[in-house]
């Protein structure tokens, strides 16, 4: 600073260039502030919706009907959280979902994925391209390859 003031430079500038990184970094923060917002209020959404079928998940897993077809309410149920698991997986790609949530459902989905016969539904749906290109078979194998390590 004393060199600026040598060298002639007005204080007003001075002031002016303090101020813009000032604001530069408050900008910054509050960019950081704004975003932790948004992904504790997508966890909070995510973690609603899966608890609201919680219940009728177990219970297919429990029926473990292996020789017949779901009852709509079941489909329905299970279209539901393969629709989550792709929301979740399209935010997890885009930077929103921290690795270690991301892992933690991952282990989740596993569990109604070793249905024998929600993993036929799931083949099935995921074949059709829907899901925001959610491939639960490799998300269980990088799972396991990242468990063993």
């Amino acid at each position: 600073m004393p060199i600026l003031y040598l060298k002639g430079v007005d204080w007003k500038i001075l002031l002016t260039l303090i101020g813009g990184l000032f604001s530069f970094f408050f900008f910054i923060q509050k960019q950081e502030l704004d975003e932790a917002k948004f992904i504790n209020e997508l966890l909070i959404k995510f973690n609603q919706r899966y608890d609201g079928m919680n219940e009728k998940l177990n219970a297919i897993v429990k029926a473990n009907k292996a020789d017949q077809d779901f009852d709509d309410n079941e489909i329905f149920t299970l279209y539901d959280y393969f629709n989550l698991c792709g929301e979740e997986f399209l935010f997890y790609q885009r930077g929103y979902i921290y690795p270690e949530v991301w892992r933690s459902w991952v282990a989740g989905m596993k569990f109604y994925h070793d249905d024998k016969r929600i993993q036929r539904l799931w083949a099935e749906e995921l074949s059709s391209q829907s899901y925001y290109g959610l491939d639960i078979s490799t998300e269980i194998k990088q799972l396991s390859r990242k468990n063993k390590a």
